[in-house]
């Protein structure tokens, strides 16, 4: 007994130092600092596993957030800022380009970055005809940091190609070096045929980038990023982790909205959603011009719309300004001159020769004369070819993209009580964005942009006439396609014949503010007369950002930022962040509570069980370790039974 005491002596006196020391030890915290993620959807398509390799078909891209270019674009003043690139100097009487690249770059890999990553990226680009080749011959390394083009062409759009478009550095010498070593000692078609087979089917272990997030996982319903530490400007970047959620279709990108599970984002609103997320605490949105519109594409592989004058009728039977109320409201304009220009742009390029223009404005009778002229004939209200059939269209737009839907909806009943039978089709987008129309599908009309994200015309009438995203007119509208514009006949305040595909890459070259115009105009006009395709109307972007979570630039004193968004939502974002412009919101993300912020998502039953049994496991240990009693005397308590076990 007697030594039992004495151990009980010795341990309340263990106790009580304990007890006095334990002031000055730290508590074990249930409360941590909250993780900054930020949210924005990704692209339509899913991304397939593995698919890293960025000279694959369907690879992974992000853009401003994985992978940087040479210089960010300012799309509305046609200007360029330093990014990968340092500066530059365009050294015409000597036809060189000299690119001057950052010295504190490294991929995510932890290798650096060097003037040899941007000559393997450039040759591989070769290997693909990337339209930069048109206008350089040869790209040297001048030292670790220096690059020199070799320019075949001067041309209006080399600083666009050099510095941004074909200016995504994505090959890292030291994974893809091999295969630019083997380009560039290439000595036929047949070897570089070879090497693109290769390269194709090369496999890297990542996406690798040199951006300020880098890879961290893909699932079937999201992609992970997380902040690269080693980012050259990683001071500015203030955010840990960049979710994106796969999310198909305009009506989820609302209820993300709703529920303030998304941060950034750029899903199209009718005005009644548009309004109801304005008033959300925690919401706001910005509206910028989107470039772009949309527009019918004809299939010329249907004989019937070979004929101009069935394009024509289709025209003047649709109401413009319904179709753009029905597709988004104040949120879509209707065009006044199909022509392909953008609106914002139209006085500069077309003012003074708007009078020989088209407005196409909705003419039932025209339409019916057309046709007739065209060998068509009507009974009991439906139409008929020339051989004496019911004269059916099939027309196929995205499915999800809820502004096109409705707007192919009423274009649709317009045409159908028109007498024309129209069957809308709306697959998935990433089915539309290959078999059913971007790969030359079975369609007669479909719908595409217009416009092209560039202020300079080229763009609108490079997309119209000569290629969609790197896939040539000929196998989306039609094998024939280009043989209807290579001899177009003049009209209006021009005559003679022209080809309109060499227009448009005469417009890519000339540096002639009178030429440009002239060029611009004659192609303009053929658009308008001959209808490859028919613009309907533009859209405004409507850019999504959550106060709440973070904060962001004056969408008013800063309006180009969000400008960049237009054709490039996640590279907007990226540009934005690096530079400092988007910061977490301190009475967000600096609250020391670890509970999340509640939603209206609804859950599944067995996500509300885990969370339940979480928290009660959180609550119990938070009250006994941090509130009770203290680290030391808890040692202490632990202690008594083991000591006391002894003596027994």
């Amino acid at each position: 007994m007697a030594g039992r005491k004495y151990v009980l002596a010795a341990i309340l006196m263990v106790l009580v130092v304990l007890s006095a020391t334990s002031a000055t030890l730290p508590l074990v915290k249930a409360e941590q600092k909250k993780e900054v993620v930020l949210y924005t959807h990704g692209w339509w398509q899913p991304y397939p596993r593995n698919r890293y390799n960025p000279f694959a078909p369907r690879h992974i891209g992000l853009t401003g957030l994985v992978k940087e270019r040479l210089a960010f674009w300012d799309k509305l003043n046609n200007k360029y800022e330093p990014w990968l690139a340092e500066s530059w100097e365009f050294k015409e009487n000597e036809k060189k380009v000299i690119i001057h690249l950052r010295k504190n770059v490294y991929w995510h890999d932890g290798q650096k970055f060097t003037a040899k990553d941007v000559w393997t990226t450039l040759m591989l680009y070769k290997l693909f005809n990337r339209p930069i080749w048109k206008y350089i011959s040869d790209v040297k390394v001048i030292d670790d940091y220096t690059v020199e083009y070799d320019v075949k062409e001067w041309s209006y759009l080399l600083p666009y190609y050099l510095l941004y478009r074909d200016a995504e550095i994505v090959a890292p010498y030291h994974i893809y070096g091999k295969f630019a070593e083997q380009v560039a000692k290439a000595q036929s078609e047949s070897e570089l045929n070879n090497i693109r087979t290769e390269l194709i089917k090369f496999e890297p272990k990542t996406v690798l980038g040199t951006g300020p997030f880098k890879f961290e996982k893909i699932t079937t319903s999201e992609v992970v990023l997380v902040k690269f530490d080693k980012y050259w400007n990683a001071d500015k970047i203030h955010i840990d982790k960049i979710v994106l959620p796969y999310i198909t279709a305009n009506e989820v990108g609302w209820l993300y909205y709703r529920s303030g599970q998304l941060d950034y984002d750029v899903f199209m609103m009718p005005p009644a959603v548009y309004d109801e997320i304005k008033k959300l605490p925690f919401a706001e949105v910005t509206k910028v011009y989107d470039l772009s519109g949309f527009a019918i594409v004809y299939n010329f592989k249907n004989p019937y719309l070979r004929d101009l004058r069935v394009r024509e009728a289709i025209a003047y039977v649709i109401d413009k300004q319904k179709v753009a109320q029905a597709a988004g409201g104040s949120a879509f304009e209707p065009v006044d001159y199909p022509t392909g220009i953008l609106k914002v742009v139209e006085d500069k390029w077309i003012g003074d020769i708007k009078s020989y223009l088209n407005p196409y404005n909705t003419n039932p009778s025209k339409a019916e004369e057309l046709l007739k002229e065209a060998g068509f004939t009507k009974k009991n209200g439906k139409w008929y070819t020339p051989d004496g059939k019911v004269f059916k269209l099939s027309f196929v737009v995205p499915g999800g993209w809820t502004d096109w839907v409705a707007a192919a909806k009423e274009i649709t009943d317009e045409l159908k009580n028109f007498g024309i039978d129209v069957e809308l089709r709306t697959p998935e987008s990433s089915s539309y964005w290959s078999e059913d129309w971007y790969l030359g599908g079975n369609y007669d009309l479909a719908f595409d942009f217009f416009g092209a994200w560039m202020t300079y015309p080229w763009a609108a009438f490079n997309r119209i006439f000569i290629e969609v995203n790197d896939r040539p007119k000929s196998q989306i509208q039609g094998q024939d396609f280009e043989k209807f514009f290579e001899n177009v006949k003049l009209g209006g305040p021009f005559s003679g014949t022209v080809n309109a595909m060499q227009l448009t890459e005469k417009l890519a070259v000339i540096w002639d503010p009178k030429e440009q115009k002239d060029t611009a105009q004659k192609l303009a006009w053929i658009v308008n007369h001959y209808l490859p395709i028919f613009p309907i109307a533009e859209k405004q972007l409507m850019i999504y950002y959550n106060v709440q979570h973070f904060k962001w630039p004056d969408p008013k004193t800063h309006f180009n930022l969000w400008q960049a968004a237009a054709g490039g939502h996640q590279e907007a974002l990226g540009w934005m962040i690096i530079n400092g412009y988007v910061q977490p919101n301190p009475s967000y993300w600096e609250a020391t509570s670890t509970t999340p912020t509640p939603t209206t998502v609804v859950k599944t039953e067995t996500q509300v069980k885990t969370e339940t049994v979480t928290k009660t496991a959180t609550a119990t240990g938070t009250s006994t370790s941090a509130k009770t009693c203290g680290p030391a005397v808890l040692v202490a308590l632990a202690i008594i039974p083991l000591l006391m076990r002894r003596r027994r």
